[in-house]
């Protein structure tokens, strides 16, 4: 189903057959974000301490995407031009909480800079306010390797900022026994 067009590219709801390119699109774009949070923790700390570790970040982030479109198909809308999907959005409702959220989503590199992800966004905020919601939500790293996604979510407006920090410490570095009561 046609969501937006813009240019020669169509924004629409995604079916089975996208899921292969969606898959590549997350990997090429959370792959610079996966670098950078091992980066922070850390190789040992990463791989203690990572959500299914029998599963690769790949597996994670592409099965993340997988679940919400098994029970949402509605919810994932992929960015076509000259035939090939070039980028995705998937977002949730919460109509209880009268929010919508903004979840995984990227446009492939060899695209990006031109604008897509401010496209995509804009349409979703827009079927959030067709859906009578009054807020919407998006979370981000502030790390460097998402200053693009930061840059296009404040380019449709999200303009109150909730500032997060994670804290990890290796106890085998930072032995404090001696300090202990």
């Amino acid at each position: 189903m046609l969501i937006a067009k813009r240019q020669d590219a169509i924004l629409r709801h995604a079916t089975d057959g996208d899921l292969p390119r969606v898959d590549e699109i997350s990997v090429v774009c959370y792959q610079p974000i996966w670098e950078s949070y091992v980066a922070m923790l850390g190789e040992a700390c990463y791989q203690a301490v990572r959500h299914n570790p029998e599963l690769t970040w790949k597996e994670r982030k592409t099965g993340q995407v997988h679940r919400l479109y098994r029970e949402h198909p509605e919810n994932l809308w992929v960015l076509e031009k000259a035939g090939e999907v070039i980028g995705f959005v998937t977002f949730e409702l919460f109509p209880k909480q009268n929010f919508g959220h903004i979840d995984n989503n990227g446009v492939h590199p060899g695209h990006s800079g031109q604008g897509w992800g401010v496209f995509m966004y804009r349409h979703v905020l827009q079927h959030f306010r067709e859906h009578g919601l009054r807020f919407a939500h998006v979370d981000t790293g502030l790390d460097e390797a998402h200053s693009p996604a930061r840059r296009a979510y404040e380019a449709v407006g999200f303009d109150r900022r909730v500032p997060n920090v994670e804290y990890w410490q290796d106890l085998d570095r930072h032995n404090r026994g001696s300090e202990v009561d």
